[in-house]
């Protein structure tokens, strides 16, 4: 009897070291397996896919915010090449996300091929219904700003890229705009409409460049003014980069503050030259023309008016208030302030 009784024991003791060991082998594959899906899901440097959680850009999907995070990459290739063939600075605005789409509209298949490669895209079809759904969805988070991109076809210009954004500034001193000299360079200047306002917006000040972030609109998206310290302006487009763009928006602390800075409303037409993507020099360049609107929309009386008690709340904290300065050439970001997604970039010169 004890004989069998201690069979008993030892099966029973050899199975549940069995199962420990399965559980444990169970609980392995699962967390290696979870670990490896968590490091295949690239967002790319900006993207803070994690700060969307409970916010209103919570309704992308993890398809759209992958191609947003694509879409911040390539706006600053982009940028970097904005003034590489030219001697002269200008006005400039772009939508990152509308030239993704119209780079297939370009006659040059090695480009495109070059594109698809460096940015993983497999299918355009895709692409194209992640960035239609992504504009539906800014849309959504906030209808007063307007984003329109069409490719428009011209006999005697060939294709051209028209955009056009507006966006609301709700803050009084957008209705009383005033004259002021804004230096184009040290030997040129010139006298432009600017607004004067005051509010609580996120500032961030270091050797190399000066930063404040305002809200628009319902406060979902913000307009990012930064503006170099220690260089020109065509100079400091060649080498800001999405990196530099993240550290300022980690670092941007609210500040109530009154900022004075120009209307940068502006249509212009411009020939905009894309990245070169190959390892190898480029001889000629692709480049797409582009018809760019940018507009601000001035607040009516009882807009301001529904937004009068929040704004005098939050400036009653602060008894000292600074005035900063926007007077040489800066660029501009319009952002999605949960994601940091660029809706728009733009260059302010004024030239």
């Amino acid at each position: 009897m004890e004989y069998f009784c201690n069979e008993i024991i030892n099966n029973f003791s050899m199975k549940a070291s069995k199962l420990y060991f399965s559980a444990l082998f169970i609980i392995f594959v699962l967390n290696v397996s979870c670990n490896k899906n968590n490091k295949e899901i690239d967002y790319g440097v900006s993207i803070s896919a994690p700060k969307m959680i409970g916010t209103s850009a919570e309704l992308f999907s993890e398809e759209n915010i992958i191609t947003l995070g694509k879409s911040n990459t390539f706006n600053f290739l982009i940028l970097n090449n904005s003034f590489s063939n030219s001697d002269t600075t200008y006005n400039l605005s772009f939508s990152p996300l509308g030239i993704m789409q119209s780079i297939y509209s370009i006659n040059d298949e090695s480009y495109i091929e070059l594109f698809n490669q460096t940015f993983d895209i497999f299918d355009t079809a895709i692409l194209f219904n992640n960035l239609s759904t992504i504009r539906d969805l800014v849309s959504e988070i906030d209808s007063t700003i307007k984003f329109d991109n069409q490719i428009i076809s011209e006999k005697s210009k060939g294709i051209m890229i028209s955009q056009k954004l507006q966006f609301p500034l709700v803050y009084e001193g957008i209705l009383k705009s005033k004259k002021l000299a804004f230096n184009i360079s040290e030997q040129e200047k010139k006298t432009i409409e600017y607004f004067s306002i005051k509010g609580r917006f996120g500032v961030f000040i270091d050797k190399d460049y000066s930063a404040v972030d305002i809200s628009i609109g319902n406060e979902n998206y913000s307009l990012l003014l930064i503006e170099p310290t220690q260089t020109d302006i065509k100079n400091f487009t060649r080498k800001f980069s999405e990196n530099d763009y993240k550290t300022i928006i980690d670092k941007l602390e609210k500040q109530v503050i009154r900022i004075t800075f120009p209307n940068i409303s502006d249509s212009s037409t411009y020939s905009l030259n894309l990245p070169n993507l190959s390892s190898a020099p480029s001889q000629m360049p692709s480049s797409l023309l582009i018809n760019s609107e940018i507009k601000i929309i001035k607040p009516t009386p009882a807009e301001l008016k529904m937004r009068e008690s929040n704004i005098e709340n939050q400036l009653q904290a602060s008894s000292k208030t600074e005035n900063h300065i926007f007077n040489k050439p800066f660029i501009y970001i319009i952002r999605g302030q949960n994601s940091n997604s660029i809706l728009a970039i733009g260059v302010f010169i004024n030239r």
